[in-house]
């Protein structure tokens, strides 16, 4: 055993400004193809079943209600309801019929089905609850804490809740206090700590506080970036928060994009200026819209292209749809040619898929013939489209579905007899068979998977999870230290192929998401030998959010130390949040 451990690289996780190092072991693989996992039978029927939420619960469907297993396969709800969301915040809504209750992630009913609508919790356990006529707020016990009197209400935006009663607005907290009785006449959801709201004839901000300032402007809007818009007879413009002029009013409608940038208007086209009034961007676009990784798409005589965060044009306006960035990738459409762009704007264009779908693990999924194969960021098919379905790649693996007949059986009438689904890796290689009537995708090493009518769950232990780590830098920088010296130099095969290279195994094999699962734009540098550095994003993580750092390898390009070896285990998952 002590050989087996030095033959691979063991990874140690650590914040810069932290002294303790966070180790681990390496364990060893026994089951075949070198993977190991395990098929628990629950003793359950199921004929619907989806992926684990991050809280370690998964829905399944029975009849067309809805029940919920946890990942260790115990029932923590008989299939009852009608509908159930994903958690929030610990809480989910459910119904039956037409009304709306809570359950919370440990298995209790906190409300019954008994409201005509319910909104989502806060972080501090309080939610909004219609009863036909009006709204009221209840607390993470089910108890109403404010009587049903409210009109209207708002999201939580920034920690507060808008409200509305008898034409007037309020303001609640998250704790479900009062912070500002409905006396306002208008109102702008909470930023940075603020919210522009009209009194009477006057417009001002109130803090957090529920302090009012008023502000010497025909309106103004919530801030932002520590900057104010406001409105001096038809025109914008921009004050700072004590209401001093830094941008002087004089054009249709503004917002503040970032800290450097703001989209202006000018009664039929919008361009972008920056904080001194310069112009960045002419107008002469339809629409500028704020996109992922700090991007903004921008339309020009119904032509779509991307601006970066300095406000420099990345790709020009071309093309028919671009999507939202995913892993530093969008996907975009041009004549009915599917193709993808990089934040750089680099563009690959892929002719012969009828559909290419958002990168997940550095793999996007493709369509060509009513198949689904993957291609990897450099838009080569690593995965041919022989799959009649197909999930995203998570945590290094992928459910498809096959037909497992002979190839005349594919216009038979009797084809789903033959349609299995099973799991694939990066590579192709079958992780679990093809012998399921349904699977869902792997989250936190869980996945489930149904076969004639019953259900099981699937654990993979070639999965590690480290301890939660908490920082309050939002611009935390983090590093990965491996026990041995990398293997950074670009190798090829016989055919010139490339098999290794520093720059895309971090970029294919190291991810950050949040707990929603959506990918964070971070970059990588090959610090040392031994290290690599994962830099934060441009904007920073947010505060109080939870963030996972997954190292994967079994990519195309395996991260490899001087001998050759793979790092071992296959994948690697580390949680740290972001406190206030």
């Amino acid at each position: 055993m002590k050989d087996f451990f030095k033959k691979y690289c063991s990874l140690i996780l650590t914040s810069l400004f932290l002294l303790n190092c966070i180790p681990f072991e390496n364990s060893e693989v026994l089951a075949s193809n070198n993977k190991k996992y395990s098929i628990i039978d629950l003793n359950l029927s199921a004929d619907g079943i989806y992926a684990f939420e991050n809280n370690g619960l998964a829905k399944f469907k029975k009849d067309g209600v809805y029940g919920i297993v946890d990942n260790n396969g115990a029932i923590i709800f008989t299939p009852q309801f009608s509908s159930i969301s994903s958690f929030k915040n610990s809480y989910a809504k459910v119904s039956k019929g037409s009304k709306f209750g809570v359950i919370n992630s440990k298995g209790d009913i906190i409300v019954q089905p008994q409201f005509k609508d319910i909104g989502d919790f806060s972080k501090e356990g309080t939610a909004a609850v219609n009863t036909g006529s009006y709204w009221g707020i209840i607390n993470r016990f089910g108890k109403m804490i404010i009587e049903p009197e409210f009109d209207t209400v708002y999201d939580f935006e920034n920690g507060f809740m808008r409200v509305k009663k008898d034409n007037k607005y309020g303001f609640l907290d998250s704790s479900g206090n009062i912070l500002s009785d409905c006396i306002y006449d208008n109102a702008y959801n909470f930023q940075d700590n603020y919210a522009a709201v009209k009194k009477g004839a006057s417009w001002g901000i109130i803090d957090d506080k529920g302090t009012f300032t008023p502000f010497n402007f025909d309106e103004i809007k919530s801030p932002s970036q520590g900057m104010v818009p406001i409105k001096e007879g038809d025109n914008w413009g921009l004050s700072d928060i004590n209401g001093n002029i830094i941008l002087q009013p004089k054009y249709k409608d503004i917002s503040i994009l970032n800290k450097n940038l703001i989209k202006v208007y000018s009664g039929s086209k919008y361009g972008i200026i920056d904080t001194n009034g310069n112009t960045i961007l002419s107008m002469d676009y339809e629409s500028i819209i704020s996109n992922e990784d700090g991007v903004y798409l921008i339309c020009k005589n119904g032509e779509y292209g991307v601006v970066n965060s300095l406000g420099k044009i990345i790709v020009q306006p071309k093309f028919d749809w671009i999507d939202n960035y995913k892993e530093g990738k969008a996907i975009t459409k041009l004549n009915n040619t599917y193709g993808f762009i990089d934040t750089k704007g680099n563009i690959i264009y892929k002719s012969e898929f009828s559909k290419i779908y958002a990168f997940s693990e550095g793999l996007a999924r493709v369509q060509k013939d009513n198949k689904y194969g993957f291609i990897n960021d450099s838009g080569d098919i690593v995965i041919e489209p022989i799959f009649n379905n197909a999930y995203d790649f998570s945590e290094g693996y992928a459910a498809v579905e096959k037909n497992t007949g002979s190839s005349n059986v594919e216009d038979s009438k009797n084809i789903n007899k033959y349609l299995k689904w099973g799991y694939i890796d990066r590579q192709n290689s079958t992780f679990i068979s093809y012998n399921f009537n349904n699977a869902s995708s792997f989250n936190n090493g869980c996945a489930l998977i149904i076969k004639d009518g019953k259900c099981s769950l699937v654990k993979n232990s070639d999965i590690k999870f480290m301890p939660n780590n908490t920082t309050t830098d939002p611009f935390k920088i983090w590093t990965i230290k491996f026990s041995k010296s990398l293997q950074n130099k670009t190798t090829k095969d016989s055919e010139d192929e490339i098999l290794n290279d520093i720059n895309m195994t971090m970029t294919d094999n190291i991810k950050v998401t949040d707990s929603s699962g959506k990918y964070i734009n971070v970059s990588f540098t090959f610090e040392s030998p031994d290290t690599i550095v994962i830099n934060p994003p441009y904007t920073g993580y947010k505060a109080n959010a939870t963030y996972t750092i997954t190292v994967l390898s079994n990519g195309k390009y395996n991260i490899r130390d001087m001998d050759g070896n793979i790092l071992k285990p296959s994948i690697v998952k580390v949680p740290f949040s972001i406190a206030n």
